[in-house]
């Protein structure tokens, strides 16, 4: 694993290129079959670049001063990129205030850039001593005490109450912020031990309970190591704070025992389901790093679409790429599942009030509007871009069927013009196939605009020879630029044809690349 932080004072590359900023950090490690998992941090704006093997070589130079050739389009269009994003020394992004609050009505987002400190000052003044061998056996020992007095709980002659009291609302949703806290925390402190900064704190509406979150872009440059420690601290110090409710309920029942009960089994369900191996759960960063793949929620994203469009396509799909599309196709179906089983604790949790509001008339159903509508927007704010791509990728999944579908004519359609046109001849079998992804079909009565290459598929038109002398093609039939089509003469005439362009452009180009072509 390589982790290098840009120089405060570095010589400009040679190449005419800008260094890279002192603020900005390059990382890469190996990781699963051969690959490089390479990032470039900016730890002002809080960005993360993936990198390509070839940016990640441009990165390595600007940081060394070495010699960078900003001729190259590729090379300039990503210096570009990076000089936009702040990632240049030249082109420094403004700082940022130490410790701003901003809300954010839309999004219903409480947001601090002051946690760092907080954390930081809790670590020092005694949190760092939760780390010792001998606090770790402490909390081994709780988290055991815990797991026999949930089994306890399960086993007791308390009813389960799923379904809260109104009055109930805020204990219940007072137990769960705590537990949260407490999970975010450990995460946070996690990264403040291995001395990296945190970028904020704040608290959001989650499905519609106020939930705390945590923001540490450092944590992706940390050891694989510590990045499996720092994904399992929140699941782990939230099991402590579940395991001491669970045991005060076991040894010294209180009156709000019902809620209690409830809060230790659902919570011990909420952090079992959070340790499953999905992305945007816990579990898939230590899944990702278990397996030494740190970019496995992006490699995952889009590749069961792609897995569609290549078989779609008869494309050979190597079997890590048909992993991907499992997970990625498990990840939606758990996505699903969580959405579905918070739905329905929601209701439970505000089903009693709801139903009161409903009782009290149009007020009610006013209130309970307005309440629906404030609570949908940072959701459907969310998930407007992510409808949008599934959009695009269905639309794209769409084509390639289609298309796949299409070969049936278009194979033995490119066949006989290769057959019967000499310029076509002598294209190799990477150049027909392009050839026949660019044949158009048509169907209609007149066919005067049709000036390329191309055959009667089925039925019969008139058209004048080279010769200027009348004829008729019937199915099977050829042209070439030199005749002159006009209309259809049967009912269901089709023909495909292609036009001169695109067979002069590919016979100049040897790879086959049609791409200016319309």
């Amino acid at each position: 694993m390589t982790t290098t932080q840009a120089p405060g004072s570095l010589p400009t590359a040679r190449g005419g290129a800008e260094p890279l900023g002192a603020w900005v950090e390059f990382h890469q490690e190996p990781c699963r079959s051969g690959r490089t998992y390479q990032i470039l941090v900016n730890h002002r704006t809080h960005v993360a670049l993936d990198l390509s093997a070839s940016e990640a070589g441009l990165c390595q130079q600007l940081g060394t001063g070495g010699r960078v050739e900003t001729t190259d389009p590729a090379v300039s269009a990503f210096l570009s990129e990076l000089r936009e994003e702040g990632f240049l020394a030249s082109s420094p992004p403004p700082a940022k205030p130490g410790r701003r609050l901003t809300a954010s009505l839309s999004a219903l987002d409480v947001h601090w850039s002051g946690a760092d400190r907080l954390v930081r000052a809790a670590h020092d003044r005694g949190a760092r001593h939760l780390f010792h061998p001998a606090a770790v056996a402490i909390q081994a020992m709780l988290a055991l005490a815990g797991l026999v007095a949930l089994i306890a709980a399960i086993r007791s002659s308390h009813a389960f109450q799923l379904p809260v009291h109104p009055a109930q609302i805020p204990l219940v949703i007072g137990l769960s912020l705590a537990a949260i806290a407490i999970h975010e925390f450990a995460h946070a402190l996690v990264v403040i031990h291995h001395r990296r900064p945190i970028d904020a704190a704040g608290v959001r509406l989650h499905l519609g309970v106020p939930a705390f979150y945590v923001e540490a872009t450092a944590a992706l440059v940390l050891t694989r190591r510590q990045r499996l420690t720092q994904a399992a601290a929140g699941a782990w110090a939230e099991w402590q704070f579940t395991a001491a409710a669970a045991i005060w309920l076991w040894l010294a029942p209180v009156p709000a025992a019902p809620i209690v009960h409830r809060f230790v089994i659902l919570n011990a369900l909420t952090i079992a389901s959070n340790l499953a191996p999905f992305v945007g759960l816990d579990g898939h960063w230590l899944l990702a790093d278990a397996i030494r793949m740190p970019d496995l929620a992006r490699r995952a994203r889009g590749s069961a679409g792609r897995l569609a469009t290549a078989l779609a396509e008869g494309e050979h799909v190597p079997a890590g790429d048909r992993l991907l599309a499992g997970y990625s196709t498990l990840n939606g179906i758990v996505a699903i599942a969580l959405l579905a089983g918070a739905g329905f604790l929601w209701y439970q949790l505000f089903g009693g009030l709801t139903r009161g509001l409903i009782h009290h008339g149009l007020p009610g159903w006013l209130a309970l509007a307005a309440a629906a509508a404030i609570l949908a927007r940072p959701t459907t704010s969310a998930a407007a871009p992510r409808l949008t791509a599934a959009a695009r990728s269905g639309r794209a999944l769409y084509q390639a069927i289609a298309f796949r579908l299409q070969w049936r004519w278009r194979i033995p359609a490119t066949r006989r013009l290769a057959a019967t046109v000499p310029q076509l001849a002598g294209l190799s079998d990477h150049q027909l196939g392009v050839l026949a992804g660019h044949l158009r079909r048509t169907r209609g009565s007149h066919l005067d605009h049709l000036t390329g290459y191309g055959i009667v598929q089925a039925g019969a038109v008139t058209a004048t020879s080279a010769a200027r002398t009348p004829m008729t093609l019937t199915a099977g039939d050829t042209w070439d630029p030199r005749h002159q089509l006009h209309r259809a003469i049967t009912r269901g005439t089709v023909l495909i044809s292609i036009q001169t362009a695109a067979i002069e452009q590919l016979l100049r180009s040897p790879d086959g690349d049609l791409s200016t072509c319309p």
